[in-house]
């Protein structure tokens, strides 16, 4: 196991030795025996512990079908980054090679010079030079790819610390680490980092921190700094699974490996972008006309499963929907513009004007035999004072109720709601696994597509009729 901060405890030692060495020579006053001193302790524990004694010569062939060694050739007085990935990987190794071309992308020239980036994939059965050429091109990677003898690479990755026993040495290959480790092999600096960090920090890091840099630390009161701003669920799951292939600043760059999503909310239809996020490889397999361009523009780079369950999808498409608006924060920014257009409204009467903004209401397609559904959306109360939902109706079912799951004493329950407070700037979640609306008693058939209307009864008397769309559960 490599330990990033081990250069900091070597330069201790040395110094010590060095002291030692001094005093005992301080009577002849031989300065230049403590330089000499100096030097060969440090090459020589450098080189001891970070050099070719450590790190194994594994021999390796290049996407190119260049027969390279490990140490000597790849890593040797370099600065460098190295993950392990496998072309057939349906889903991480992607991102991850997509995440890469980001950082690459900020270095720009540097890499492969001052720079080394190295994939070396784990599955060398499959990944053949042909086929790491191939699949490095349809990225734009410019760095290098390797395969090996499997039984060395496994041997490799133990040796830095990116084999997790256990999980890795299954058959399974999607259980492999994806961590990445760079590092600096002169000076014996190195750490382990996730390629799904953001690519600027990716970028500081190996081309600034590891290259000897060291930036000046300014303190503060902690008194004074900043409050954290708080994430929705869909945030995190946007960094972590979308932002490798995709930019939100609405310009899109040739080499781009996937679309700009800024405002793909309004610019596809939800029931169609859920079905995508859930299974995208089901939908080119079926041939869906926008799924089949999709690849076709975007070098036929399919985009990977991301396995994202139901409630994952809904919470990523609420997070694009608020980021249509790059200027302001998400919710505080739709709650003040829609305030601002009930303001200017000219109406005569309060039940013209929506009580609360509306996002994502869709319903689940039931069975065939079933007779209830369930309904989901966000409701954000753009208001002044705090509203209370207390009833729902729907001319294609019999009876619609406000209904929570919940965990009680490790069993889980559903029951019913009576009313629901919504306070101003607030939102109430309709959601898979928490609080929904139970449809009961369906009236007609819905199928995949079809939408349905409810009238939302609020305690103040105001009443808003809003449609669901009707989804396929996957």
């Amino acid at each position: 196991m490599l330990y990033p901060f081990s250069l900091f405890v070597l330069t201790d030692n040395v110094a010590s030795i060095i002291k030692e060495a001094t005093d005992m020579f301080k009577p002849f006053q031989i300065a230049s025996v403590t330089v000499l001193l100096l030097v060969s302790i440090v090459s020589i524990s450098a080189e001891s512990i970070w050099g070719k004694n450590y790190f194994p010569n594994t021999e390796l062939t290049t996407h190119e079908g260049k027969v390279v060694n490990f140490f000597e050739d790849l890593i040797k007085d370099k600065i460098v980054a190295i993950n392990f990935i496998y072309t057939s990987c349906p889903d991480v190794c992607p991102l991850e090679t997509a995440q890469l071309t980001r950082v690459q992308k900020i270095m720009g020239d540097r890499v492969g010079n001052d720079v080394h980036f190295y994939s070396i994939s784990i599955d060398p059965e499959h990944d053949t030079p042909e086929v790491l050429a191939e699949y490095r091109q349809r990225f734009g990677a410019k760095w290098t790819f390797l395969t090996g003898d499997k039984q060395q690479v496994i041997g490799l990755r133990r040796k830095l610390g990116l084999y997790v026993e256990g999980a890795d040495s299954g058959a399974n290959k999607n259980n492999h680490n994806v961590s990445m480790i760079i590092g600096n092999q002169k000076t014996g600096r190195w750490m382990t980092r996730s390629p799904f960090e953001n690519p600027h920090v990716l970028a500081d890091q190996l081309g600034n921190w590891l290259n000897g840099w060291v930036s000046k630390q300014v303190g503060d009161d902690y008194d004074n700094a900043p409050e954290l701003r708080p994430l929705t669920l869909g945030e995190p799951l946007f960094r972590t699974r979308c932002a490798s292939c995709h930019s939100v600043d609405g310009i899109e760059d040739e080499d781009d490996i996937g679309p700009d999503l800024l405002g793909v909310t309004q610019r596809r239809e939800k029931h169609w972008l859920i079905k995508w996020l859930r299974s995208p490889d089901k939908m080119i397999a079926n041939k869906d006309p926008i799924a089949l361009a999709l690849l076709k523009k975007y070098n036929n780079l399919p985009m990977p499963n991301l396995r994202l369950n139901e409630q994952e999808v809904i919470e990523l498409i609420t997070f694009m929907d608020e980021l249509h608006d790059p200027n302001a924060a998400p919710i505080s920014s739709l709650v003040s513009k829609l305030k601002v257009y009930r303001q200017s409204a000219v109406v005569k009467s309060s039940v013209n004007v929506d009580v609360v903004a509306v996002m994502n209401a869709w319903g689940r397609q039931a069975h065939p035999k079933a007779t209830t559904n369930a309904g989901f959306m966000t409701l954000i109360n753009v208001s002044d004072k705090t509203v209370q939902l207390r009833a729902a109706s729907s001319p294609d079912f019999e009876l619609v109720e406000f209904h929570e799951m919940k965990m009680v004493d490790g069993m889980m329950q559903m029951n019913e709601l009576t009313a629901l407070k919504i306070a101003s700037g607030d939102q109430l979640k309709f959601a898979s696994g928490g609080k929904h609306l139970m449809l009961k008693h369906r009236k007609r058939s819905l199928q995949d597509g079809d939408q349905t209307n409810i009238t939302l009864e609020f305690a103040s008397g105001a009443t808003q009729t809003i449609s669901l769309n009707i989804i396929k559960d996957h």
